[in-house]
């Protein structure tokens, strides 16, 4: 409780404390860091060779067996269901941002959609888990 009295306290100091009357906001350029490396081929090859390495290593550890210790096939296991799920994530998201800004959302728009999406995902396995457990 009081670490929370003082986040909400830093909160308030914070916006009291900015001087709101010589505040102008100005537009940015819609090219940010991310964005950059996104259009860079380099950083997808980087990443996709990481990730299939990664998926790859933990596809054998996982199906190893016996040669490893059973927490090294686990965790090569658990390795291979978070990266897929990540991907799918990912993909889920991406999707719906792209198929809004192709039919003319604005950025902000889009990532409603895509959140939106990921929302309505994790509402569903609420609602799945809750009516099946």
């Amino acid at each position: 409780m009081a670490l929370m009295a003082l986040f909400l306290l830093a909160i308030v100091g914070a916006i009291v404390g900015r001087d709101w009357k010589a505040y102008t906001p100005t537009l940015q350029s819609e090219g940010s860091p991310l964005s950059s490396a996104a259009n860079d081929e380099s950083v997808w090859v980087l990443v996709f060779v990481v990730t299939a390495l990664a998926l790859g290593g933990g596809a054998t550890l996982f199906v190893s067996g016996d040669s490893y210790s059973a927490s090294l096939v686990t965790a090569g296991g658990i390795v291979v269901v978070v990266a897929l799920a990540l991907a799918f994530l990912f993909y889920l998201f991406y999707g719906t941002y792209s198929a809004a800004k192709a039919r003319g959302f604005q950025r902000a728009a889009a990532v409603m959609a895509g959140s939106w999406i990921l929302g309505l995902l994790v509402i569903s396995g609420i609602t799945a888990k809750l009516l099946l457990g």
